[in-house]
Parts: structure tokens; C-alpha cells; sequence
């Protein structure tokens, strides 16, 4: 059985509707089953995720004194550069670990003060801060906007499609959706030439928040998802974009799609070891005052629901706040 089964997109995103409604049932029984896939014929050009990953590795490698110019200036701020020894994504789960062996820089949508103003909500001035951009490499920016645009996109076609596969109209979760608070990140884990601390990962193991993660790795080993308490790697594919469920659209779907464990470890072989490895996750979430309300079609006579409605943005931040803790 493949844990993290490939679907292809391609006749979805240009078929008939029996094209769309038999990949739609792909993606249903992957997030049944693990909620983890690996999306080919996703329609990216590949050259925009280059340009992200060159850009991110230029910046990693600037001296520390640099990097930190954008770091966040308090708690109240989430955007911007984290270095070594600032997160251990175990922590969410109240699990202590040391710090993981990585760095990251995440950007949101939130630059123009127009829009900002429209959405943001008191208390949560975290989520809606401006991003911290790096004067240099020149090119980032533009690198990151234009992919968190294209990222856009391509989760708001893959939602119509889990719309159908949870037998709901294509359009259902347009209005939980209308000013998303996603999340694109470089994570880049530097090279490890000598002994590390028991139990420190490059991430530790952990669910994500959202609605639903696309993460663009490298070709380099050390994902794993946690399948009957073991943990099995996630295979490379080319140009594959590895999608994963987070506990937002677990919750939402009344457990009928599952949020899963997962890890990136050190991998066994040294020269993969001693490479760095970029990793560049979207974090695709809802609007931040989005209820989260047991979705109607997971429910009946025999399957009550399981939760109580929450807020999309209070949840997301309380997580975010118990990683950085």
C-alpha cells in the first residue's frame, strides 16, 4: 500500500466532470486514509519554485548579523527570519525535544495597509503584521510573491476538488476562504557534519494547523509520515508537490480525513547528511474569523459529530504561539 499515493491533477484541472470526480475520489481515499499525497500535473512551472529555492538558499547562507535584520522584533510579530535554536515543532504536541536543526523565513498576504485594514482583528496583530523583507538577494521578493500567487491558485482549484470529493457543491468553501491567512515558508536544514543531541531532528514530529499543506522538497531523503505507530517515508517524485491534511480540515470533515504525524529526520546516508535541504511549504488556512462547523455531509444517524465549532485564526495562532514557547 503507498502511504503517500501519487494523483495526477492534470485531467481534473482540464477534463469533464467524471474526469474530476474520479480524482476528486483519489484524493478522498488518500486523506482517509493517512491524509498525505504527493500531487503531480499540478500545472507549476517549475522555474517559479527554482527561483524561490535559489533565492532562499542565497539567503541562508548571508552571516547570521544579516539574516537577523528580519527577524521578528517580539512575540506579537510571526513573519520574518527564525534561526537555529528558536523552534521545536514538538513542543505543539507538549512533547520536549531539543531545537530543531533548522532555519526558516515565512511570508504572508498581508503587505498592502488597504487590505490589512479590512480583515485584520484585534488581538491577532501577529497574523496580519507586515512581512520582514530581506534587502538581500534582490530577487526574493518577487520570487515570493509570485509563488505564493501561483500557490494560491492551485489550492483554490484543489479545494473545489475536495469540495466535490466530500459531496458538496464545488463552490462550498469559497466563502470560509475569501481572505485566507496562508502561509509560505523556506525551511532549509544546513548540513550536519558531527553528533547532535538525542531525539533533535531537522523537525520534529508534529501535525500542521490549517486547512491543507503543499510542500515542494528538494530530492533529498527525510520525511516520514507516522502510519500505525511507525514511521515510513514519503517517496520522491519529480516535480511532485507532497499535499497533506492539517487538523482544521480534519476537524472540519468530522474525522473522516485525517491530520497525520510527520517528521523530517537526518537521513542515514552521510553525503545526504551533509548536503543542506530546502523544503518550501504553503500553509493554505482560512480566513481568520472562519467557523470551523462539523461539515454536513460527514454527519448521520450513525456518525455524530465529534467538536464543537472554533475559529480558524484563534486556533492556528494558539498553535503557532506553543511552537515558538
Amino acid at each position: 500500500m503507498e502511504h503517500a499515493p501519487t494523483i495526477d491533477l492534470s485531467s481534473a484541472f482540464g477534463g469533464t466532470d467524471s474526469d474530476r470526480l474520479e480524482v476528486a475520489m483519489q484524493i478522498d481515499s488518500a486523506c482517509r486514509a493517512t491524509g498525505f499525497f504527493v500531487a503531480i500535473g499540478h500545472g507549476v512551472e517549475e522555474t517559479l519554485l527554482e527561483n524561490v529555492i535559489d533565492a532562499s538558499r542565497e539567503f541562508f547562507h548571508l552571516p547570521i548579523s544579516e539574516k537577523a535584520k528580519v527577524s521578528p522584533p517580539g512575540p506579537n510579530h510571526f513573519r520574518g527570519y527564525l534561526g537555529l535554536d528558536t523552534t521545536a515543532l514538538a513542543s505543539t504536541l507538549e512533547i520536549e525535544t531539543p531545537p530543531d536543526l533548522c532555519e526558516s523565513f515565512n511570508v504572508s498576504r498581508f503587505d498592502d495597509p488597504v487590505m490589512r485594514s479590512k480583515v485584520e482583528q484585534p488581538g491577532a496583530e501577529a497574523v496580519f503584521c507586515e512581512n520582514m523583507w530581506p534587502e538581500n538577494p534582490e530577487i526574493l521578493r518577487t520570487a515570493y510573491e509570485t509563488y505564493f500567487a501561483e500557490m494560491e491558485h492551485l489550492c483554490s482549484e484543489i479545494l473545489k476538488l475536495m469540495a466535490i470529493a466530500l459531496e458538496l457543491p464545488e463552490d462550498w468553501f469559497d466563502d470560509k476562504f475569501e481572505q485566507p491567512t496562508s502561509l509560505l515558508m523556506a525551511n532549509w536544514y544546513p548540513p550536519v557534519t558531527g553528533e547532535v543531541f538525542s531525539g533533535q531532528l531537522r523537525r520534529g514530529e508534529h501535525t500542521d494547523y490549517g486547512a491543507f499543506t503543499i510542500v515542494a522538497p528538494e530530492q533529498i531523503p527525510g520525511l516520514q509520515i507516522s502510519v500505525d505507530n511507525q514511521w515510513v517515508d514519503v517517496k520522491l517524485v519529480e516535480n511532485g508537490y507532497v499535499i497533506n491534511i492539517g487538523d482544521l480540515l480534519a476537524r472540519w470533515t468530522n474525522d473522516r480525513w485525517t491530520s497525520t504525524l510527520h517528521r523530517v529526520v537526518l537521513p542515514d546516508e552521510s553525503n545526504h547528511r551533509q548536503r543542506d535541504r530546502i523544503s518550501i511549504p504553503f500553509f493554505f488556512q482560512p480566513s481568520y474569523t472562519a467557523e470551523i462547523k462539523t461539515i454536513p455531509t460527514t454527519v448521520d444517524e450513525y456518525k455524530k459529530s465529534s467538536y464543537e465549532p472554533v475559529i480558524s485564526g484563534e486556533w492556528i495562532t494558539a498553535k503557532s504561539m506553543s511552537m515558538l514557547e
